[in-house]
Parts: structure tokens; sequence; C-alpha cells
């Protein structure tokens, strides 16, 4: 059975992953194309079938997508030291 914190950190990257898509005002099709997948796997993804896809793999989708992904890693023993942040792409001057 999948740890129960990395069940919630993948479904938090799905999250993100379809606002990507949605800002970016792209198909899921042309957004597959970009992170390296298929459509209907990228489809199912978003529709919550996640938990074969590995974490690594989530988040190389959302840096394809122009996102930076961040993880600190603390100590265990103190309370909310561990944490992994996303940052939405930023926009280029054209």
């Amino acid at each position: 059975m999948p740890d129960a914190e990395e069940h919630y950190l993948k479904a938090e990257l799905v999250l993100r992953l379809g606002r990507a898509i949605e800002a970016l005002g792209i198909t899921q099709r042309a957004a597959a194309r970009r992170i390296g997948t298929t459509q209907p796997e990228l489809s199912k993804i978003l529709k919550g079938k996640f938990s074969e896809v590995s974490l690594e793999r989530l988040m190389r989708f959302l840096i394809a997508l122009g996102h930076q992904i961040e993880i600190k890693i603390g100590n265990a023993k103190r309370k909310g030291t561990g944490e992994v942040t996303i940052r939405g792409a930023r926009r280029r001057a054209a």
C-alpha cells in the first residue's frame, strides 16, 4: 500500500499539473507532447489514476511546463521542517 504522504504529494502535483495546463490555455494533446507522454495517459493521470506514476515523473512534467520545484529536507524530529514548493512559470516579456 502506498505511503499516505507520498500519495498526498502526488495528488498535489497532479492538481498543479492540471492548473498549469489550464493556465497555459493548451489542449491535453499539446500538453502531453510538451511533457513527453501521450494524451490518453495524461488524461488518466488528471482523472486521478496516478498511483503507478512516480513522483519524479510528475515533477518532470511540471518542469517541462515551466515550473520550478524546490525540495527542502528537514529534521524529522521537528514538525513541519520538510516541504516541497512548486513555483509557477514566470512569464517572459516578448
